[in-house]
């Protein structure tokens, strides 16, 4: 994850650069902010529970005050101070202490989709819409702008806070409360958050807790569920060792992973109650299950004891369990084009060579223009 944030660090720059050592502190400052919220929309199920709506990829809504917490709630387009966050119980994640040590009026923007509350929609690789613009860049879920020095029109004294106008801190498109930024028509500088910049990040952590979920519906039943049909609305199939992860039980006669209570969900709740199920991550992750663990060979063929030896292979390596992310649809010469999910062939949901030239032997796919694939195993 850590490889993958490093690669993100994407920015724009203002061409006015009135103080060259300024502009690089403060440009640091702001990439730093940005990955710091990424970590936090990376983690935020980690840290503020598997609720119903949330789940990875949300964002704090912006403060209304400098050096305070998020606001409870905002609107679409929301735009305010940086905010310092707070985890639930209580511990404290830092997103402003370089800017606040830089004495910085950071200010955030944020993609209707991405806000933490209200969080009505379903956010997964592919849905999440409501997103802002910086000039040529259409896939923004964030800005961060760091205001110049006063214009001769801006008046910044006063009382802090929001009631100060966003027009006395940034110029232009930048001040007109819609979702469009630009670099052209003020002295801010500016770094956008870019879904390109989250969404591999977002399917990386959700694979994780999909496959922490598989291995604790394991030690519950002593073995891993079967899997659903390409393009079957979830539905598990008795006996299918590959498809896509099943979220109903279908003609299954096993529990179905939806189903079930595991220990790191609140409130006795089970999986189909939680935002994994309802922003419809199963039906965005490959799943294939090693015969000798399905529910067809019992109890004694995948307790680690004298078991068979595993068919199923990642890197010549025996595994129990393979799960791909599956990712938004692109161009493919196996698809013949763009992905299309309507079809059941395996080309229009996997996209690389790693992982669509065996049946049960894998290798690790890398992330390019070609391939979106992520995949994570259980030994």
């Amino acid at each position: 994850m850590m490889l993958l944030l490093s690669s993100s660090a994407f920015y724009l720059i203002s061409d006015r650069q009135i103080n060259a050592n300024k502009q690089d502190a403060t440009l640091q400052s702001l990439l730093a902010a940005k990955q710091a919220l990424l970590a936090y929309a990376v983690n935020y199920a980690d840290n503020y529970g598997h609720n119903t709506r949330g789940g990875t990829g949300r964002l704090p809504c912006p403060a209304l005050e400098r050096f305070s917490r998020p606001a409870l709630r905002c609107g679409p387009n929301a735009i305010g101070y940086l905010p310092s966050v707070w985890t639930r119980d209580g511990n404290r994640i830092e997103i402003d202490y370089i800017e606040r040590f830089l004495d910085q009026d950071i200010w955030l923007a944020i993609a209707a989709d991405h806000r933490y509350n209200p969080s009505y929609n379903s956010l997964n690789s592919i849905s999440g819409g409501g997103l802002l613009s910086v000039d040529s860049l259409q896939d923004v879920i964030a800005v961060l702008i760091a205001p110049d020095v006063a214009t001769d029109s801006q008046d910044r004294s006063g009382v802090e806070g929001i009631s100060h106008s966003v027009s006395e801190y940034l110029e232009g498109e930048n001040a007109d409360g819609d979702s469009v930024f630009t670099l052209n028509e003020s002295n801010d500088l500016l770094v956008p958050i870019r879904r390109s910049d989250l969404v591999p990040l977002m399917e990386r952590r959700t694979l994780g807790f999909a496959k922490q979920w598989l291995i604790e519906y394991k030690a519950l039943n002593g073995f891993y569920p079967y899997a659903a049909a390409l393009n079957a609305s979830g539905q598990c199939e008795q006996g299918l060792l590959k498809g896509l992860l099943a979220s109903e039980v279908g003609n299954c006669s096993e529990q179905s992973l939806s189903d079930t209570d595991f220990a790191d969900l609140p409130d006795n709740r089970v999986l189909r109650q939680t935002w994994f199920y309802r922003s419809g991550w199963p039906s965005l992750i490959y799943y294939v299950v090693d015969a000798s663990c399905s529910p067809a060979y019992g109890l004694s063929e995948c307790d680690g004891v004298d078991d068979p030896e595993r068919r199923l292979r990642v890197n010549g390596e025996p595994v129990e369990v393979v799960l791909i992310s599956v990712g938004e649809p692109i161009e493919t010469t196996i698809a013949g084009g763009l992905q299309v999910r309507t079809s059941a062939a395996l080309g229009n949901f996997l996209d690389s060579a790693e992982v669509l030239s065996s049946d049960s032997h894998f290798e690790l796919p890398r992330l390019s223009f070609e391939s979106n694939d992520q995949l994570v195993f259980i030994e």
